[in-house]
């Protein structure tokens, strides 16, 4: 592949607006990457696939597109596989456009800013569809009773109990409801989609606020999309704002005199900081990230009384259909009866397990029975579904097969169809039986309540 980027100068991409657009995007879309990797791991990178790709990432923001933006991407795409099964919803998403990006980079066989550009049709349509599919989960009875939503849960932790009576109520709920399902509707909707870019960005900010429930990962990787339902001459305004108010910051002009170094200090500092202090380190990136994502909503907000042209979604390019059905295949597995968890259910209290789902609309077809058997735990030798008992939670039988791969020695006495059944190794208990590495690497189910404890799974 060639690289129009790694020639151009960024005075060059500066003077061009949509060139400045994309390239926003792409140093947007590298912060993304190193905020969810360094908040997962802790500020303690320790796979190769981890370290390349915030490495890769901090050179990316240097120098947006070209070659190092598209190894980023493969990197990213690899750590996705290494971490599988357990990748959480938003680096799915961050997989399903990269792989996108990465098809577009193959058929032009170039990386510059123009061909990643041809990608953001399907990037818009993969946000709206896996958006709207998160909200859609939250339309159960679980999500709307005021004991059991995760609306509430979240409310009560992030607010540090402020909330207060408020939690035992459905305005939290059904407010959540309301604006979830109003960002993939009205960033459809020509008229309405620039200034519901606003106020969808406000929304994931506030859900991001809190250091008592900070979601800054996801919230950074929305951002970075948010963005490319907006104008080029919009984003000018926005890169304007920013540039003149950065201009007047002393740190900003000393980071500016010597980008390599800035990014290497960076890289250092929020890749392997939590070695030394996960909680200095953690206070770092979260300081750091609300920083980054409140600059980009203030200046976003400031320039939305200025009006500007409506921006496309674009039409997509017949190559990028596989990767829409494959995200469109990965939201509907729950309903399918295929995997629960990292398939944009997340904090909605979904339950597709068993013979009956606790959706208000949409069926579930067990295509196989992976979420028929169920274990509801009474005791384990394992701590934390020991300690699951608290909640009263059942777990499909083919998680505990998986947790046993890990831990030969797992013991769990449970029940199964009214019958307690103790399954372990030893001789007279039942054998968890073994998973195939397909099964293994794909299979990923969450805990399930079955009494009226609260119990919030986050994804």
């Amino acid at each position: 592949m060639t690289s129009e980027v790694d020639q151009a100068t960024t005075a060059a991409v500066d003077r061009d607006s949509p060139r400045r657009a994309t390239a926003l995007f792409v140093r947007m879309w590298a912060v993304a990457h190193i905020i969810h990797l360094v908040a997962a791991n802790g500020s303690a990178l320790g796979s190769v696939w981890s370290i390349a790709t915030v490495g890769l990432a901090c050179l990316v923001v240097l120098r947006p597109g070209g070659r190092i933006f598209a190894a980023m991407l493969l990197a990213q795409v690899a750590d996705y596989v290494a971490e599988m099964p357990g990748s959480p919803d938003h680096w799915a998403l961050i997989l399903f456009v990269n792989i996108a990006i990465l098809l577009n980079m193959a058929a032009g066989r170039s990386t510059a800013l123009p061909v990643i550009e041809r990608a953001f049709p399907a990037a818009r349509t993969i946000v709206l569809l896996t958006y709207a599919f998160a909200a859609l989960s939250k339309y159960n009875t679980h999500f709307l009773d005021p004991v059991t939503s995760c609306a509430n849960a979240i409310a009560g932790r992030a607010s540090f109990g402020l909330a207060g009576a408020l939690q035992d109520t459905l305005v939290f709920p059904l407010a959540s409801l309301a604006l979830e399902t109003s960002v993939p509707l009205l960033l459809l909707i020509p008229y309405s989609r620039r200034h519901w870019v606003r106020v969808a960005m406000l929304f994931h900010f506030v859900l991001s606020a809190s250091p008592a429930f900070s979601v800054v990962d996801f919230t950074s990787a929305l951002f970075a999309i948010f963005v490319l339902f907006l104008s080029a001459a919009e984003v000018d305004r926005i890169l304007d704002t920013i540039g003149r108010v950065a201009a007047k910051s002393a740190i900003v002009r000393d980071a500016r005199r010597k980008p390599p170094v800035t990014a290497a200090l960076a890289f250092a500092t929020f890749g392997f900081a939590g070695y030394a202090s996960p909680v200095v380190a953690a206070a770092l990136v979260f300081v750091a990230a609300e920083i980054y994502l409140l600059a980009l909503l203030l200046a976003t907000l400031w320039t939305w009384p200025a009006g500007g042209e409506r921006q496309a979604i674009g039409r997509v390019p017949w190559f990028h259909v596989p990767v829409l059905l494959l995200a469109l295949v990965w939201a509907l597995s729950p309903y399918l009866g295929l995997r629960t968890t990292g398939v944009f259910t997340m904090f909605s209290g979904l339950q597709t397990e068993g013979t009956h789902g606790n959706h208000l609309f949409l069926p579930t077809t067990h295509l196989t029975s992976w979420q028929d058997d169920m274990v509801t735990i009474v005791e384990s030798n394992d701590p934390v579904l020991d300690e699951s008992t608290t909640y009263d939670l059942a777990i499909p039988l083919i998680a505990l097969r998986r947790m046993a791969e890990d831990d030969p020695s797992l013991t769990v006495i449970g029940t199964v169809g009214g019958s307690e059944v103790e399954f372990g190794p030893e001789a007279g208990q039942t054998r968890l039986e073994p998973l195939s590495y397909w099964e293994y690497k794909l299979l990923h189910f969450r805990p399930v309540p079955r009494g009226d404890t609260p119990f919030c799974s986050i994804s």
